[in-house]
């Protein structure tokens, strides 16, 4: 009895030891000693099978103990049937639109286009029927099979695509008089492979697989885009979004894509734990430092965020050095650089106002009460920050700079600065924007001033040199979803909301 009670303490010691060590050090786990204990659950369109069987091999190879169990079935069969489970990990669709409805359905998270695609006629090689445009899948001696449009995206397409040209009608009664609907794409490809079918409308990269059938073009027919997933209830969400973006990294799966007649997007490289070079505007980092924080332990990266005036961050890249992101206080400072990068994206605005104590003891309440004699005026330095230089803009266009510039001391290299002598009494007033003054809005007042040149618009612009555009769209998407805009609304700004994405 006695051995057998040493031999349970010890065992629940040895147990407990485990569980400690299991659990010391910060940070995320070590992507070589995954900490998910059960595999992937990934949800794959039919028609990408080949190039993801690979894709699965060599990252189970690469990544020891990670393992990645796949589904594959028709795109819309897929989302019906995750959405009937409410579980999984990872959803691949052969056309956005089915991501978009998971995204508006509330079951997606990130999404990451993969390829373009875009459908064909597939017959045999030879093209034996002489089917050379869509009317003559119509003809009574062709058995013609298409997707099912509810199962499978090239079936959706093709309903949509056939619909605009006007013959759907005429389609789908030549396919119920003599041929099928199958779920899935390549079930219709191998039908015309094995005679089952003269012809039918596949996926271009479909077609290429099959060295038995030949192609012939849509002239009308709209390019999709191949798009992969995370679904809400992905645990750990670091762990999917990894095997996600090795999924789409230029050298990595994108490679195997393309070897499979796929015509890949232009993917990130590939780095287990990205590394990012973030330089922002010292305004926003109240707002944008907890949404980046979240980002880098739901991604798996490190984001090294430079935050300072402006000009000086303008400074740091014509010395050479050039960010994955430029986040300004105000567009007038990207464009000192925008040669170095892409798309420009307004994220938020916030206004110059006049921040003055609470009690108000000089009685200010315009610019021009700021020129009177003994007056001590805070305003941020013109050639360090973008609040300064449009500061001295807007005084000149009011045509109060010259006198107002008599109360001015020294310019400050940060706003913050100016908010905090305002406070501490040390100066009659600070001209700052309203996100500065925010966080201290119970102890002072802030004044407006009617002038279009006050107002402020911050703005995010990925590098033309990043190699990881894609991981900074998805930063981006963190900044402008909900809960990023209420961070910066509850900083002081205003939001800019971004019309809603067109379909593919």
């Amino acid at each position: 009895m006695a051995i057998a009670t040493l031999v349970v303490v010890f065992g629940l010691v040895i147990f407990m030891t485990r569980d400690i060590t299991s659990s010391e050090g910060s940070g995320l786990p070590d992507s070589k000693s995954p900490s998910k204990t059960s595999a992937i659950e990934f949800y794959c369109a039919a028609g990408m099978s080949k190039p993801m069987d690979e894709i699965i091999h060599a990252y189970e190879e690469e990544f020891p103990g990670r393992k990645v169990e796949v589904s594959y079935s028709g795109s819309g069969t897929l989302l019906s049937k995750i959405r009937a489970q409410m579980s999984g990990d990872l959803y691949l669709a052969a056309d956005s639109s089915y991501v978009q409805i998971a995204k508006d359905k509330g079951i997606a998270e990130e999404s990451i286009p993969v390829a373009r695609l875009w459908p064909v006629i597939v017959v045999k090689k030879g093209n034996p029927k002489k089917i050379l445009k869509v009317g003559d899948l119509m003809r009574e001696d062709v058995r013609v099979n298409l997707g099912n449009p509810e199962a499978a995206s090239v079936g959706k397409k093709t309903k949509k695509l056939m619909a605009s040209l006007g013959k759907w009608d005429l389609l789908k009664k030549s396919v119920d008089m003599r041929g099928n609907f199958k779920p899935t794409v390549n079930e219709i490809a191998n039908d015309v492979k094995i005679d089952a079918a003269d012809a039918a409308i596949v996926w271009n990269s479909i077609a290429s697989q099959y060295p038995e059938l030949e192609s012939v073009e849509i002239e009308e027919a709209p390019r999709g885009i191949v798009t992969i997933c995370v679904l809400k209830f992905a645990a750990p969400p670091h762990e999917t979004l990894h095997f996600a973006r090795y999924i789409c990294a230029a050298d990595r799966g994108l490679k195997i894509f393309r070897k499979h007649g796929f015509e890949a997007v232009d993917g990130d490289v590939w780095e287990d734990r990205p590394d990012i070079m973030y330089f922002a505007g010292g305004l926003n980092r109240h707002a944008a430092e907890p949404i980046i924080s979240a980002f880098e332990k739901r991604e798996g990266c490190t984001v090294e965020a430079t935050w300072m005036g402006c000009g000086l961050l303008v400074s740091k890249m014509k010395g050479g050095q050039t960010p994955d992101v430029y986040h300004t206080c105000d567009a007038s400072f990207h464009a000192m650089v925008e040669d170095r990068f892409g798309q420009l994206i307004n994220i938020s605005q916030t206004d110059i106002v006049i921040m003055i104590p609470k009690d108000n003891p000089k009685n200010i309440k315009s610019l021009k009460d700021l020129i009177k004699p003994g007056m001590k005026i805070g305003i941020g330095d013109p050639q360090k920050t973008a609040m300064g230089k449009l500061t001295v803009e807007l005084l000149k266009d009011e045509g109060v700079y010259n006198e107002i510039q008599v109360n001015i001391s020294n310019p400050f290299p940060e706003a913050p600065m100016v908010v905090g002598q305002v406070t501490q009494g040390a100066l009659d007033a600070g001209l700052v924007y309203v996100a500065n003054a925010h966080a201290q809005r119970d102890k002072v007042r802030m004044i407006k001033i009617d002038n279009s040149l006050s107002s402020a618009t911050q703005t995010y612009a990925i590098s033309k040199t990043s190699k990881h555009k894609l991981l900074m769209e998805r930063l981006l998407d963190r900044l402008r979803s909900a809960a990023g805009q209420e961070k910066f609304i509850n900083a002081g700004f205003e939001v800019i909301v971004s019309p809603a994405p067109k379909d593919e």
